[in-house]
């Protein structure tokens, strides 16, 4: 199992809510099993073979185990990707049946009944697509990477340590054209002007769209800052501003690497839902490129792109 898992609190607030539902629904059932039935059955005693409290008593058994196991489920350290998919796949379930049992036999419900199968299975529905959006932000790991978001605002923070010096750390990830070797959606930076604070780049991604990036912070050997252009006619994406800053601390025992993006969504109800997926996916980026970055920096990656220009970077500093 990765070392780190964050971004779960949604996913945990969505099992934690479908939990308590359960749990006081199938109490209820157990309790009252005659007088629920009265209220939502219309005519017939017997279903199935069956007395309708005694179908109503274990359906209420039915909820209570699965209230614990998604109770059991919420309340572990690290979120088990299979039990939440099992859970949300027997609510997709309930609310398939729900349905089928609706348009199938009509006759067999009170208006009551109607009314509260229907909300019944619309609030199991609103459960179950909050657990599929907490699967897709959910975040698991070799870094340690955490997301925070506030309205249309995104601070995601991703660190690691590696066993290189303080100016390994530096050489490697202060590299400006390397860095698109390590990042999975960036394939291609150039520098376009200056150094250090008046540094300028373009970055490129997988399709060939390009932005435009400037520093704004160059604290050599510790840390630099960019901020890109997003106000430029030509920005791709739905993003109304984006920085980022790279950092290094020296420990006593290597050095921790960490990467701080702050983004802001431009406004727009599909650009927010896009704002909101994009935790997880950017996540595992960010622990990619760290550990990419590592590989390079201890000298365990095999030899690539990033290897050779750095060891360009080194031939061309040296004095002839």
């Amino acid at each position: 199992m990765p070392k780190h898992q964050s971004n779960a609190r949604p996913l945990r607030l969505a099992l934690v809510a479908n939990g308590v539902f359960s749990l006081l629904t199938g109490a209820a059932c157990v309790l009252a099993p005659a007088a629920i039935a009265a209220l939502i059955f219309a005519h017939p005693p017997v279903v199935f073979g069956l007395s309708v409290a005694t179908l109503v008593t274990e359906l209420g058994i039915g909820l209570l185990a699965f209230a614990a196991l998604v109770l059991w489920t919420a309340g572990q350290s690290m979120l088990h990707r299979g039990r939440v998919k099992l859970i949300t796949g027997l609510d997709i379930g309930w609310v398939l049946a729900s349905a089928g049992l609706l348009l199938a036999a009509p006759e067999l419900w009170t208006s009551a009944g109607l009314t509260m199968m229907v909300i019944v299975a619309l609030i199991v529905a609103a459960f179950a697509f909050e657990q599929i959006l907490g699967l897709m932000l959910l975040y698991q790991g070799q870094s340690v990477v955490e997301a925070q978001r506030k309205g249309n605002q995104l601070t995601l923070t991703a660190r690691a340590v590696t066993h290189a010096s303080a100016e390994r750390a530096w050489q490697v990830m202060s590299h400006q054209e390397a860095y698109a070797d390590v990042a999975d959606n960036i394939s291609k930076v150039e520098v376009t002007r200056g150094s250090g604070e008046t540094l300028e780049r373009r970055c490129f991604d997988n399709d060939g769209k390009s932005w435009h990036e400037s520093c704004t912070l160059w604290d050599e050997g510790r840390a630099f800052a960019f901020r890109v252009h997003t106000e430029a006619p030509d920005y791709p994406y739905p993003i109304a501003a984006l920085a980022g800053e790279w950092s290094l601390s020296p420990m006593s025992d290597g050095t921790q690497i960490q990467m701080v993006f702050h983004v802001t969504a431009k406004p727009g109800f599909v650009n927010g839902l896009m704002f909101r997926l994009m935790a997880a996916p950017f996540s595992s980026v960010c622990d990619r490129l760290l550990q990419r970055w590592i590989d390079i920096m201890e000298g365990t990656a095999r030899p690539n792109r990033a290897d050779l220009r750095l060891a360009e970077k080194e031939t061309a500093s040296q004095p002839i």
